[in-house]
């Protein structure tokens, strides 16, 4: 029939013409001879609209499927602690404080050992529960619109006030930035990089992209390339989780006891701050399957036992 030929129904309209020029002699002849009804032509257009409404009830069916997937209500634990964890930055300090004590006792329950003694011997650490004083709080005279730019913008944030910039600028510790930013890949932490080129000060890069962790320990360490010339000190670092923790634990004896060993060092170091941006997905590093355990754990063995010893000089900033 006509809806299964259309080139065959398309000759026989136009008289065996495949282009336009040929359309005034074809009319003529139609009126001529009366060879040609104009019930054959709606046939043909109406074969056209029963394919393209065959092709639009396909494509809306199966936008339904996918519109009814995206909606599924959350059924889990985890499900509601990634929807927490979006947005988390902008909320009040009472709900980031119940966020990161979810996501540290489960993430320490998951990966406790079954020995009783084990839980006893660091039950200290392990049995933290973080305040409202370990968290750094947005000054109450900023305003909503200063808020929302501070938190889009890296520098502005650092400016705010989670640090002294004038001591930021003249920072001497090796191996214990000031300042330590945790974000959920290299890309990332790239990106805020940039957002910090406009403080002009040295940024260590904490992240496996193209950096090996030998290279990171003497960057840490102050040393020069070469092995000669000025020390030079970081202020800031931007890494990822994982990098972050290898650098924690590297040197440190068996035990894993916080004597200062590690390339990366917390004992001067005064902020850390999550980097919340969120992935395609909807994820942040906090909620990232592959960096939310590398981070509850080096929460565990760096943060906590400093927070625990500084008593307030040391704080947890969202971003």
């Amino acid at each position: 029939m006509g809806g299964d030929d259309l080139a065959s129904d398309d000759e026989y309209v136009f008289g065996g013409a495949s282009d336009g020029s040929d359309n005034d002699s074809v009319s003529s002849e139609v009126d001529d001879n009366n060879k040609i009804s104009t019930s054959k032509k709606r046939k043909v257009t109406n074969n056209d609209d029963n394919l393209n409404s065959a092709q639009v009830a396909v494509g809306v069916s199966s936008s339904k499927k996918r519109r009814k997937k995206k909606q599924d209500a959350p059924g889990s634990s985890k499900s509601l602690l990634i929807l927490a964890g979006r947005g988390i930055a902008l909320d009040g300090i009472p709900s980031q404080v119940k966020f990161i004590n979810t996501l540290y006792a489960h993430s320490i329950k998951m990966s406790m050992g079954a020995s009783a003694e084990d839980q006893a011997d660091n039950d200290e650490i392990n049995m933290y529960s973080f305040t409202s004083e370990d968290f750094y709080s947005t000054p109450p005279e900023t305003d909503e619109k200063t808020k929302l730019y501070q938190h889009k913008n890296l520098d502005a944030f650092l400016k705010g006030g989670p640090v002294s910039m004038k001591r930021l600028k003249n920072w001497k510790h090796p191996a214990s930035p000031m300042a330590i930013i945790v974000t959920l890949s290299a890309r990332r932490a790239v990106e805020l990089m940039k957002g910090l080129a406009s403080l002009k000060l040295p940024v260590a890069k904490l992240f496996a992209k193209h950096f090996r962790v030998e290279e990171q320990v003497e960057m840490l360490q102050g040393q020069s390339k070469g092995g000669g010339g000025k020390k030079k000190f970081y202020s800031i670092a931007v890494g990822t989780p994982g990098r972050l923790l290898s650098l924690l634990r590297h040197g440190r004896d068996d035990q894993g006891s916080d004597n200062g060993l590690g390339a990366l060092r917390l004992n001067h170091t005064e902020v850390i701050i999550f980097d919340t941006h969120e992935d395609s997905k909807g994820f942040n590093v906090c909620t990232l399957k592959d960096t939310s355990s590398d981070l509850m754990h080096f929460m565990k063995e760096g943060v906590v036992p400093q927070l625990q010893r500084k008593k307030g000089k040391m704080k947890i900033a969202l971003f």
